[in-house]
């Protein structure tokens, strides 16, 4: 029986620390559901490095969901 990795996943790699200095950009990252808001969110108001990053996240959950 395999994991399935959900948007979930996305969303705990995007949230920014430390917490309380980042609470809307949190509470807007957990309130997407699914991978394309995320890439849209991230491309308007995420950094470069957060851009890549969830692009990585992205092909590591489609690569662990194909196993599965």
């Amino acid at each position: 029986m395999g994991q399935h990795i959900t948007i979930g996943y996305l969303q705990s790699k995007m949230v920014r620390m430390p917490l309380n200095l980042n609470e809307v950009w949190n509470e807007d990252i957990n309130s997407l559901s699914s991978s394309q808001e995320l890439i849209d969110y991230i491309n308007v108001f995420g950094t470069n490095d957060e851009h890549w990053r969830l692009l990585h996240a992205i092909k590591i959950k489609n690569e662990i969901n194909k196993e599965s």
